[in-house]
């Protein structure tokens, strides 16, 4: 498949769980995500009246909590490059009637925007995914206005988060399949911070901080994590269910039992989890 039929296909895969992240946004959130939120919110330092871009913005978890803290005299424009995520969005901002949120259908890799139009760019596991993820950190560099700011927050490496990593390694192990080429999107592509912050050092952005984030997700059940995670997973969730039965069954066998020591004497199950954080401002 071509760089257009992958992308294509990425967008399908993560529109199809839309619905899933819809319904998780309607509860508290807790575990590392709450974690990365609660620190980019900080981190860039949001003003009354500023406009605020979120990318790759799913749920809309940051950007809405960003709207409560810039006021009504602001703006925050939350998009995705997934139709059915940016709906999602749309619907919970006319439930809600909130009043400086807007949504749009963007490309991160190609953002159809004026340059020097945001204050703040903020990105929540999105960069990661990307296929060309320098390009995206470029795009948001330029819509930047002097001394804006950036904020995002990816996954660590693959064995500091065992509660993804267990049912990816069963599902690779399952199909006798390579690790993925250095660089090929996924969650953990850039986990490494040396690589992270020589990308932003390319795009032009100053006042780089680099940071790792130690958090734990925690589910009601083995089951609870295995079916919360097929749900929301996109592109792993399109992988298993491509498999035949059979299979599909072994990866879920070989995923909770692997997942078996982090079960807790209460039966909740406690996964360590790591984020990486980072903050950057265009030149003033």
């Amino acid at each position: 498949m071509n760089d257009a039929g992958n992308r294509e296909a990425s967008r399908q895969q993560w529109g199809d769980s839309a619905e899933a992240w819809a319904r998780a946004a309607e509860e508290e959130e807790t575990g590392a995500s709450a974690s990365a939120t609660k620190w980019m919110l900080e981190a860039a330092e949001l003003q009354p009246g500023d406009q605020v871009l979120e990318i790759a913005c799913g749920a809309g978890r940051v950007g809405l909590q960003a709207a409560e803290v810039i006021g009504p005299a602001g703006m925050v424009l939350c998009s995705d490059f997934a139709e059915s995520m940016a709906q999602a969005v749309r619907d919970r901002v006319v439930r809600a009637g909130i009043a400086n949120v807007k949504t749009r259908v963007l490309d991160a890799e190609s953002l159809d925007l004026e340059a020097e139009s945001s204050d703040v760019v903020l990105c929540r596991f999105g960069y990661m995914l990307m296929a060309d993820p320098y390009r995206a950190l470029s795009e948001s560099c330029r819509v930047l206005r002097p001394g804006g700011r950036l904020v995002l927050a990816v996954w660590d490496r693959a064995g500091r988060n065992p509660w993804l990593s267990t049912i990816f390694d069963a599902t690779m192990n399952q199909l006798d399949a390579a690790p993925p080429q250095p660089g090929a999107p996924g969650p953990f592509a850039l986990g490494d911070t040396a690589h992270l912050r020589q990308m932003l050092e390319g795009t032009g952005l100053i006042g780089i901080d680099v940071i790792e984030i130690e958090a734990e997700q925690t589910y009601d059940s083995l089951e609870g994590w295995w079916e919360q995670i097929r749900a929301v997973s996109g592109p792993l969730a399109a992988l298993l269910d491509a498999l035949p039965p059979p299979d599909a069954e072994a990866v879920r066998e070989a995923a909770l039992g692997a997942a078996q020591r982090y079960v807790e004497s209460s039966g909740e199950v406690v996964f360590p989890a790591s984020i990486v954080g980072a903050q950057a401002r265009r030149p003033a």
